[in-house]
């Protein structure tokens, strides 16, 4: 399964608690990858800045976008993430 969400920036994701951690650049500099670790649920994460590839057009980006993997006990991840106010899609993989 999978959790869809969007954030403004990193430490209201990474510092909420629920175990994202170990994030490291991917192949793009505005891609990033890393692990989610929690007691009640576990899974990895990888993580964009919407729109950084069109900064040349004048485009800040505003928005980090994040794609978590994981089995069914993201379920309880999902639902913490909306206690904080985040909007979020799960998804079946």
């Amino acid at each position: 399964m999978k959790i869809l969400f969007r954030s403004k920036d990193f430490s209201s994701v990474e510092g909420s608690g629920f175990g994202f951690n170990n994030r490291r650049p991917m192949a793009k500099p505005w891609e990033y990858q890393g692990r989610v670790q929690h007691r009640q649920w576990q899974g990895t994460y990888e993580c964009y800045w919407e729109g950084a590839g069109e900064t040349a057009n004048g485009r800040v980006p505003t928005e980090l976008v994040w794609t978590v993997r994981g089995d069914a006990r993201l379920f309880g991840l999902a639902a913490a993430l909306k206690t904080l106010g985040f909007v979020v899609d799960v998804e079946q993989d």
